[in-house]
This record gives structure tokens, sequence and C-alpha cells, in this order.
């Protein structure tokens, strides 16, 4: 998407208790805003996948680094709830009264979150393979085995996902023990995500540097946002009252399609765009259909 992944420099400014907050700015300047928040782990990077038809749409893409990943500060003892108050202030700063927010995988409680607190200012919320409330149960039906492993340690042995990571960010500064990672990867993902990332090596190694970029400072902050997803959010899905677009791949096996089914309707106002035989990665073939959504409402 774009001609290259070429990144904008990064800026950031300072929260009220002296934490600094960084994001990115993708797309048209001057278009219609959107707050983006990435998934997990994975910094504001990642924003790139979404440069070129941001731009083309006319939407002024701005792509966060969360507290703990990438330029952005840990906060300690951080709940779902506290990114209203983050994103709040950089929207000051920015001069947004209004805005869109979209959240992609692990980014997609953020975006509800943002949509329950700053109900007065989001417009638009666009869910893209969008996390569920992990205490649910019907959260972790049909999810691969990786992925449930770590929502048990998360709930209920949390030094050892610090360990998990902590193996995880070695095994990809390794080039060896990384290509081996590569292809484990790929060997569980549905065939349509395995074409892509083939069908894309940008994609693939983009999705490689966004998570060394978050685990810049460590791996605490994608440690503490697993525990953030396996407790309760502070809000009901009943409690948002944007419209929300949920995208969702009926063949997603890292947040399988029966949670974009039951978050669409526990939403008191959804619009599913489900993707018959799609995977996770949505972006390269459905992102500028998101990017429309955005301009449109």
């Amino acid at each position: 998407m774009g001609s290259s992944l070429s990144h904008p420099p990064t800026q950031s400014l300072q929260l009220a208790d002296g934490r600094r907050l960084a994001w990115y700015e993708y797309g048209h300047p001057d278009g219609v805003p959107c707050l983006y928040t990435t998934g997990t782990p994975a910094s504001g990077i990642t924003g790139v996948i979404y440069d070129g038809v941001a731009r083309t749409a006319g939407v002024r893409f701005i792509s966060l680094d969360k507290p703990g990943y990438g330029h952005s500060d840990f906060l300690p003892d951080r709940r779902l709830t506290d990114w209203p108050r983050d994103v709040a202030t950089l929207a000051d700063h920015l001069g947004l009264s209004r805005f869109a927010v979209m959240g992609e995988s692990g980014g997609g409680p953020h975006a509800l979150a943002l949509a329950w607190g700053l109900a007065e200012r989001v417009s638009l919320v666009l869910c893209a393979s969008g996390m569920g409330p992990g205490t649910e149960p019907w959260v972790r039906d049909g999810m691969k085995p990786m992925n449930r492993r770590v929502f048990w340690l998360a709930r209920h042995a949390p030094w050892l996902l610090d360990f998990a990571m902590r193996s995880m960010l070695r095994t990809l500064r390794d080039p060896k023990r990384r290509d081996r990672w590569i292809q484990q990867q790929l060997d569980a993902a549905p065939a349509c995500d395995r074409d892509v990332l083939q069908r894309e090596p940008a994609l693939l190694q983009l999705t490689l540097d966004a998570a060394l970029d978050a685990f810049r400072e460590g791996p605490r902050g994608a440690t503490q946002e697993m525990q953030i997803f396996a407790r309760p959010w502070g809000f009901a899905l009943s409690e948002v009252p944007a419209t929300v677009h949920v995208w969702h791949g009926t063949e997603d096996v890292n947040v399988p399609f029966a949670i974009a089914e039951r978050v669409c309707r526990e939403l008191p106002d959804a619009r599913p765009h489900f993707i018959e035989g799609g995977g996770h990665v949505l972006a390269f073939e459905h992102g500028a259909d998101m990017m429309k959504v955005i301009v449109e409402a």
C-alpha cells in the first residue's frame, strides 16, 4: 500500500503526568482525521500500511505508539480506560475537535475505549480484526493454541507471560531463531493470510520491524497489554455510543470470527463488514474501503 514503506519522523508530546506520547502521521496532511491504534505487539510505524490509501481517500491517518511501545513511555498500572485521557490530550494538541478512530487486532479494544470515553469527540469507529473482552470465554473459542496460552498466562501467571515476552524478543533479535519463528507463524496462519504475507514480503518485514520497535524499551508494555485484555475493560460493549464498523475475516484464527459476530450483537450500532474467506490480515485488500467509510461518514 503506497510506493514504499518509509516512515515519517516520530512526533511526541509530554502528557500532564510527565510521560511522553508518540505518534506518526500518514495519508493526507489536510484530510479527515483518524486516530489509529495498532495491534499487539506493534508500534505506530504499522500505520504505513494505510499511507497510500489514506492519501488517496483524503484521510489524515495518525498512528499512535501505545504506552510502553516505541517512543511512548510506560504507564504503571495502566488500564484500558486510561487511553481516552492520553488521546484527548493529543487531539487537543493537534486541534482536533472531532475525529474517527480505528483499532486493529489488539488496537480494537483501544478504539472502543475511545468511543466510550470520548463520546462527544469520536465520530466513527473502525475495528479491523478487533479483539473482544478477554474475560468472556467465547473470546477464546476457536483461537489458535499459542494465543490461548498467552491469555491463560495473562490471567493466571503474569510473571510467566513476562518471561514468554522476553523470550519472544530474544527470538526476534536472533536471525536464525527469527526465521524459524516466522515459519511457525506462517504454518499456523490460514491459507489466506499465508498467501498475503508471502506475496507481500514488505508486510512481513513491517510486522517484524513494528514488533521490535514496540519492544524498544523492553517487553513490559506488551506484557501489560495482554494483562489488560484479560481483565475487565472497565466498560461494557453496550455502553459504546458510536457507530462501529467491524471488519473481520471468517477464517481469522488470531481473533476468531465468532468474536466479531458476538461483538456486533452487543454493540448498540454495529455495521458488520464480514469478509468471507478472509483472515487476520485485511489491510492490503480492504484498506481502501475502510478509508472510504471514514471519508463518507
